[in-house]
């Protein structure tokens, strides 16, 4: 009879939503999972610290304070990292995709209780554009007040890599780290077979499907679970920030990769288009993926592996 692997599961708030931690390690291996545990809570509360814009002395949100100073702030190369990925994704997405579109939120709020103020869109629309932000070599400065920037699309899914990259080095051979629905893995699950994990269901509590991840990750961009009605229509809380009116595309999308940061950044792009050219964009990514379109239809590599609805 063999020892079963040590494990350790956590549960807890990080990233702005619920997370899950979970480690496994033979005896042999004598690892402590406590310890560990705490130094990947603590990497993800120092992310959360530095690039969350509902923290104060976060660089996102020093960057929002200062926009129209003329104050550079000076960019360390980890967010320096970041930026050039979310002017990458701006660039491929054709403007969709655009971390300055936060002052969209004036006229549509969709916190709870939130409303729509369809004439603010022309005013926040001068706003917005990566293409305005001013750079002096490695220093970062929004040239106009009122203007800010948002890393929440790519903040969680980089803290998940994060995590994984942490423990990596420990020697940890299996774990599963889950922020707000996005999953990273290493290795396989306790009892040796891939971690199964579930892409949930846009209509419902429940889930579409459960997908197999072994050094895997996935991520998931929906347009539902944040709506507000206006004028007898509901709408998602995508924005388009070309036209300032949220985006009518898919109601949700899952991508699979090795890396929780590049499927979440493809999943959000997609998410941001019509269902027309989002599949067309799933498809030049080339990464397994399963959309949910208005209609509730289901389709992609992932779907295509789903069996039949009863």
């Amino acid at each position: 009879m063999t020892d079963r692997p040590l494990r350790l599961e956590q549960h807890f708030k990080s990233m702005g939503g619920p997370a899950r931690l979970v480690i496994n390690a033979p005896p042999e291996q004598q690892l402590d999972l406590d310890k560990i545990a705490h130094l990947v809570r603590t990497l993800l509360e120092t992310l959360e610290a530095r690039y969350s814009r509902y923290q104060v002395e976060s660089i996102v949100s020093i960057i929002n304070r200062r926009a129209g100073s003329g104050v550079f702030t000076e960019i360390d190369p980890e967010t320096q990292a970041l930026l050039d990925l979310a002017g990458r994704l701006w660039d491929a997405s054709g403007g969709l995709f655009d971390i300055t579109s936060g002052p969209l939120r004036q006229a549509w709020d969709f916190r709870a209780g939130g409303s729509a103020d369809p004439t603010q869109i022309d005013s926040a629309r001068l706003l917005v554009g990566w293409e305005k932000i001013e750079w002096q070599a490695s220093s970062f400065h929004l040239p106009t007040p009122g203007m800010e920037i948002d890393l929440g699309g790519l903040a969680k899914e980089y803290a998940a890599d994060s995590a994984i990259s942490v423990m990596r080095g420990l020697k940890v051979t299996s774990a599963l780290i889950e922020l707000a629905g996005d999953v990273a893995t290493i290795g396989d699950s306790e009892d040796g077979t891939p971690w199964r994990v579930g892409i949930q269901d846009p209509d419902g509590v429940g889930s579409l499907c459960a997908v197999q991840l072994s050094n895997a990750a996935i991520a998931t961009s929906g347009n539902y679970a944040r709506r507000i009605d206006h004028e007898g229509k509901q709408y998602g809380h995508l924005i388009n920030p070309q036209t300032g009116w949220p985006v009518e595309g898919p109601i949700s999308v899952s991508v699979l990769d090795s890396h929780c940061l590049t499927a979440g950044a493809v999943a959000t792009v997609a998410c941001l288009h019509s269902e027309e050219h989002a599949h067309t964009w799933l498809e030049q990514a080339a990464l397994p993926w399963l959309m949910v379109s208005s209609t509730g239809m289901r389709s992609g590599p992932i779907a295509d592996r789903m069996p039949a609805p009863s």
